[in-house]
Parts: structure tokens; C-alpha cells; sequence
């Protein structure tokens, strides 16, 4: 699938929507990128995966670690794809950690697959797991990059789609200038 035919694919499931968006953060957005609607179908939910899982492929992982809770579904269609077993991370007292018994072990090739990336912390503190654990990141894999390719990671990275999404305090918002509305998406 090519990257026009994709973003079409995110538009139409409202995956991703562009305009003048507020996040939780109390920041405005001109992207709202919502992953979770691509896998309300499992169609949709493979097609994004496998197309995800054909291009880190070459990552050659023994492994696909996600991050739970927005991670899990691409990493669970992900490595179904590739033929990988699934081990996710979990936040506990604000940290991810890996738990559930799996068993990551020294020498394994990991490819870590979330849904979208915007400043590259939560793959970082995974990598972080896994060079403890005596693994190797072999590759990052995401639906979106927010971060317009800049995600400071230090590891090959591939996403489907590239957003060079913006983010600004409600203050000093161009498009609240520009009068444009703001739209309040859960």
C-alpha cells in the first residue's frame, strides 16, 4: 500500500482528522490522531498491521514488544503478521515495566511497534527495558509519526504515515488567532 493510499485508509476510519484540536494536555493541535479507530474492524486492523508488519520485516526481530494500552492491538496484529510472539509493557507507578512472566531474554532481537510516536519517550524507556534484559532493539515500528521524522530515538524507526504534527499553549494558538474553531475530540 502506498502512503497515499494509507493516509486515505486513516482518513476515512477517522484516524487521523486535521484542523484546530484541543488535547488533555490543555495544548492545541492542528492533527488529532486517533489509532484505536483502525482496529474497530479487523479488516481495517489487518491491513495497517500487515503493511506495517511487511516494512519492519526486514528488522529481522526474534520478538514484538508494545506498549500497553494504545501499543497493544498493532503490536498484537503486528507480530501475528510476522509470526512473532507478542510481549507488552505496562505502566506501574508512572513507569513502563515488563511483567506477566515474559521472558525476554539476552541476545533477543526486538522490534518495538506502538501506534503513534510523538516524542519517542515510551520507545525509549521499552528500548531501555530490553538493553537491561541483555536485548537488542532491532527496529521501531509505528502507524504515525507525529513528530515529523524528528523523535529524538536513536533507532531506525518506520511508520506509515509521517505528521509533522503542531502543538501549542491555547495562548499563544495561531489558529485561535486566525479564528478557526477548536474542536474538543475524545
Amino acid at each position: 500500500m502506498d502512503t497515499a493510499a494509507l493516509h486515505q485508509l486513516f482518513a476515512d476510519k477517522g484516524a487521523i482528522l486535521q484542523g484546530h484540536f484541543y488535547r488533555l494536555s490543555g495544548r492545541h493541535t492542528d492533527w488529532y490522531v486517533q489509532c484505536a479507530r483502525l482496529f474497530e474492524d479487523s479488516a481495517t486492523a489487518q491491513t495497517v498491521a500487515g503493511e506495517l508488519a511487511r516494512r519492519c520485516a526486514q528488522y529481522e526481530a526474534d520478538v514484538v514488544l508494545a506498549a500497553a494500552i494504545g501499543g497493544v492491538l498493532p503490536g498484537f496484529e503486528v507480530a501475528r503478521a510476522l509470526g512473532l510472539p507478542l510481549f507488552y509493557c505496562e505502566k506501574r507507578d508512572g513507569a513502563l515495566i515488563l511483567r506477566r512472566g515474559f521472558d525476554l531474554r539476552p541476545g533477543m532481537r526486538v522490534l518495538v511497534v506502538e501506534d503513534e510516536v510523538s516524542t519517542g519517550q515510551s520507545v525509549r524507556e521499552m528500548a531501555e527495558i530490553v538493553r537491561a534484559l541483555g536485548g537488542e532493539v532491532a527496529g521501531v515500528g509505528c502507524l504515525v509519526d507525529k513528530s515529523g521524522g524528528k523523535a529524538p530515538l536513536a533507532l531506525p524507526l518506520t511508520a506509515l504515515i509521517t505528521l509533522d504534527a503542531q502543538h501549542y499553549r491555547a495562548e499563544a494558538c495561531p489558529m485561535c488567532k486566525q479564528g478557526l474553531p477548536l474542536q474538543n475530540l475524545r
